[in-house]
């Protein structure tokens, strides 16, 4: 008897040892010599099917990690706005597009659409990559620029703040390519911590999605 066929894209799981990765060689965008990317199909449990991508240069030492939507762009975009209250929110996965930006209100942080290659995190993760963003130059910016790196600490002691004592905050996602996701602990029902709105894309964002916008 054959063997039951695996799926193309198979759900993230830990206990599945036989996924297996695709491996290129493709151009180092650093130093222009030959890396190596791998490629991981696979699915996210709720929502769809997306692709791992991670590439390393042995010459440079250059890395870079991104996710891809293997879906197409979706009709609309959407707004994803989470209230976050204890350690199993900030647990939580977040899938990300290229297009997605980020902004918790409370601290008034603002990552915008496409400064970031899409991936997938957590809501602590956000909070951890922000707060290495800030503090990558912080020496070198103490010694010149004294008073931008006092403004920096006391803004990272907030964002510290916000996931250590894990105080009620909001994370609002908006992703005009309709491709991001929030983990929802009680799929398949309702998540009462998050509202997830669609929305009609404007003109201008049709084009950064280079999608035409033909009217009848």
């Amino acid at each position: 008897m054959a063997e039951d066929k695996k799926p193309l894209f198979r759900n993230i799981d830990g206990d599945d040892t036989d996924l297996e990765a695709t491996d290129i060689e493709s151009a180092c965008m650093n130093c222009f010599r030959s890396g190596r990317t791998r490629l991981l199909l696979t699915k996210i449990p709720f929502f769809k099917e997306i692709v791992l991508m991670s590439f390393k240069c042995e010459h440079c030492g250059y890395e870079n990690s991104e996710i891809q939507s293997a879906s197409e762009i979706q009709k609309k975009g959407v707004r994803i706005e989470l209230n976050v209250k204890n350690a199993e929110d900030l647990n939580r996965r977040v899938v990300r597009s290229d297009y997605t930006s980020v902004s918790i209100p409370e601290v008034e942080l603002e990552i915008p659409s496409q400064s970031q290659k899409g991936d997938i995190t957590t809501v602590e993760g956000i909070l951890d990559r922000t707060i290495r963003g800030l503090t990558q130059d912080q020496e070198n910016r103490k010694q010149s620029h004294p008073e931008a790196a006092a403004e920096i600490d006391a803004y990272v002691e907030k964002l510290t703040y916000l996931k250590e004592k894990q105080i009620n905050f909001t994370v609002v996602l908006e992703d005009i390519s309709g491709n991001s996701f929030v983990e929802n602990p009680f799929a398949p029902s309702a998540d009462p911590s998050c509202r997830i709105i669609h929305f009609e894309r404007q003109k201008e964002q049709d084009q950064i999605l280079g999608k035409c916008r033909f009217i009848s």
